[in-house]
């Protein structure tokens, strides 16, 4: 003989705390006879438990780092560009500027007897050294130019490095502290003696950019570039 379904024959109901529980563990059932039992009343269905909008019931919140505990945030957690980047940007390009005035005033640049008396060289000194080195006044003028060309070319090299560092390039940012070092301890061996305010200054603006790059909030904004080119689908 099977059990019996009529409540009278199973002893009193049991009755649960009613409401929602707590924590991960699944709401308890309510009284299904809130009003009473009679004889030949079906055994009402226990509630069902709701699916929780923030997840199933029995998993324990999630830890983002953006935000605690919770959902990550919309956008994926992007980090801001620094201003100490922008900032970097515009030291760098302030360093670069003497030597581009420097190089387009030099290309176009004509040695002849009054720039050369207003040079402050001795004449004959300076006539002897050209005549035992066989170099004309055209050729000295091409020299200077070819000269120009070069610091012109090496500076606008230097502000397109800083540019593109500061789009997020990190190769850009180390290839910039390296040519800051590379070229600032030249410049100020060969200018210490004739313009050794001018060398310090410089070099000391360049060395403040690459430091604004290499600051902690533009270290995280780097990572943070360099992780999202990671997780990007191919």
């Amino acid at each position: 003989m099977g059990v019996s379904n009529d409540p009278g024959q199973q002893g009193p109901p049991q009755y649960y705390r009613p409401g929602p529980s707590s924590g991960a563990y699944p709401q308890y059932p309510q009284n299904p006879y809130p009003q009473g039992w009679t004889p030949g009343m079906q055994p009402a269905p226990y509630p069902q438990q709701a699916p929780d909008q923030a997840g199933q019931a029995g998993q324990a919140p999630q830890w983002n780092t953006a935000g605690g505990w919770g959902p990550a945030p919309s956008g994926g957690g992007k980090v801001v560009r620094p201003r100490q980047v922008l900032t970097g940007l515009i030291l760098l390009i302030a360093a670069t500027v003497p030597f581009l005035v420097m190089g387009i005033t030099t290309m176009f640049l004509t040695v002849d007897d009054a720039l050369l008396d207003e040079s402050g060289i001795p004449r004959d000194q300076l006539d002897q050294a050209m005549a035992q080195a066989g170099i004309t006044m055209d050729q000295l003028t091409q020299l200077f130019r070819v000269m120009g060309g070069i610091f012109l070319v090496l500076a606008l090299v230097y502000a397109a490095l800083a540019v593109v560092a500061f789009l997020g390039r990190p190769g850009a940012r180390l290839t910039v502290a390296i040519l800051t070092g590379v070229y600032g301890l030249p410049l100020l061996l060969i200018m210490a003696s004739s313009l050794p305010l001018f060398a310090v200054l410089v070099v000391a603006v360049a060395s403040a950019g690459v430091v604004m790059l290499y600051s902690r909030p533009a270290n995280e904004w780097y990572a943070s570039r360099k992780v999202g080119a990671a997780q990007r689908p191919a």
